[in-house]
């Protein structure tokens, strides 16, 4: 508009400068066209042509612009259509996000076909009728999802898996993780919603081979995967130890990285595999190895368990470890259990009662309990597990110690009937 209103001050300035300069001398002009002549004034030929174009070219473009008024209003309707699916689409996605489901839902759905990708419509509108418990329709915006956009089918399956797994439908979202990596089998994602499912269905066996296959791909989050190898890993030492299957829990274990293989859980769940498959030479190598060169205080816990030909070498390493690492009270249990079992009665009553001294729990009460019924001595086991059950009734969250402690002591009558 600008333009139009400066070249209409540029043509009248140039005409006043025409008729200025030929005030004098307006001279003459004719024009004669197959018997046709026009006489006029060189001043009014050339306003003629000033005024007289430009004129000429706005009527034209009106003509034009009424020819073109249909397909004009056409394009108006459409953009105007075209604006709102927008603006409702944004605002079922700010409603999704706010928690306002049924909203989120009717302005996700009711523009979407004049929204420029409404494939993103019906997967939004398909997670807040999943919040609502609206399965049929769930299903349906994802189908019309795949439908609307052909090419973005894998978007879709996504969406799918996702909604069935946020629902703990895994069983159903593996299947649907399976088919989408057929189609994608480089995707990232979906190595990894297809892992979360194996986990989410102890399937340790599975998830570990998938892990192993998709070492490049895996979920795009490093410490994800570790996390779910280190899942893997665990469910299969519990299994192969369930299973007593020896040689397979050792395969596994060689087979571990070596930075696994120092994970403190991982090792204690191989070790302890080991002892219930009666590998009690394997298990005590590999402690020793451990805790000579770091802190483990699991791994001292399962040693106390280890039943070897010569306890009064197992008593000496674990006085060893009493130097190396202090008066733990890991270790301080561990060295009454093997002087217990060594008859060494005044030397693992000094170690226990050091543990009630340090820090007092129910493991040591039960083991000076175990040290009184041994030495014959049953109202002193009786006071023992009657004051381990009171520190473990003070000690709530420690629940698993008060099942211990029912499981292991005898009834004071039976005691008293031992005597």
């Amino acid at each position: 508009m600008i333009r139009t209103w400066l070249a209409i001050v540029i043509a009248l300035a140039a005409g006043a400068a025409v008729a200025y300069f030929l005030r004098a001398d307006t001279g003459y002009v004719m024009i004669h066209l197959r018997g046709w002549t026009v006489e006029t004034s060189v001043l009014a030929l050339t306003a003629a042509v000033v005024f007289g174009a430009p004129l000429t070219l706005y009527t034209l473009r009106a003509l034009l612009g009424l020819l073109r008024l249909p397909a004009t209003l056409m394009r108006f309707n459409v953009r105007r259509r075209a604006d709102r699916a927008r603006d409702a689409f944004e605002a079922g996605l700010l409603e999704l996000q706010e928690g306002r489901w049924r909203r989120a839902e009717v302005d996700l759905v009711r523009r979407a076909a004049d929204h420029r990708a409404p494939h993103l419509n019906y997967l939004a509108a398909a997670r807040a009728a999943q919040h609502l418990g609206a399965d049929e329709r769930r299903e349906r915006y994802l189908a019309l999802a795949a439908q609307q956009s052909p090419a973005h089918t894998l978007a879709a399956g996504i969406a799918s898996a996702e909604l069935q797994r946020d629902r703990g439908d895994f069983a159903q979202a593996k299947q649907t993780a399976l088919s989408l990596r057929e189609q994608a089998p480089d995707n990232a994602y979906v190595v990894e919603l297809l892992a979360e499912c194996h986990a989410a269905l102890s399937e340790w066996a599975e998830l570990h081979g998938l892990l192993q296959r998709t070492d490049k791909l895996g979920p795009a989050n490093a410490e994800r995967r570790r996390a779910l190898l280190h899942q893997a890993l665990l469910g299969r030492l519990r299994s192969a130890a369930n299973e007593a299957r020896l040689d397979a829990l050792k395969a596994l274990w060689q087979q571990t990285p070596a930075e696994l293989r120092d994970n403190p859980e991982l090792r204690a769940t191989y070790v302890s595999g080991l002892l219930r498959l009666n590998a009690h030479a394997e298990a005590a190598a590999l402690i020793a190895s451990t805790l000579g060169r770091q802190w483990d205080a699991e791994l001292v816990r399962l040693y106390g368990d280890l039943q070897t030909e010569d306890p009064l070498g197992r008593l000496a390493t674990i006085e060893q470890w009493l130097n190396q690492y202090g008066e733990k009270p890991e270790l301080l249990i561990t060295a009454g259990r093997a002087c217990r079992a060594n008859k060494l009665w005044g030397k693992a009553r000094s170690y226990l009662e050091a543990v009630i001294r340090q820090q007092p729990s129910a493991e040591a009460y039960l083991e000076l309990a175990h040290l009184a019924e041994q030495t014959q001595n049953p109202d002193e086991a009786a006071k023992w597990f009657r004051q381990g059950l009171e520190r473990t009734a003070r000690n709530a969250d420690r629940g698993t110690e008060i099942a211990a402690i029912e499981v292991a002591a005898p009834p004071r009558a039976a005691i008293r009937a031992h005597s």
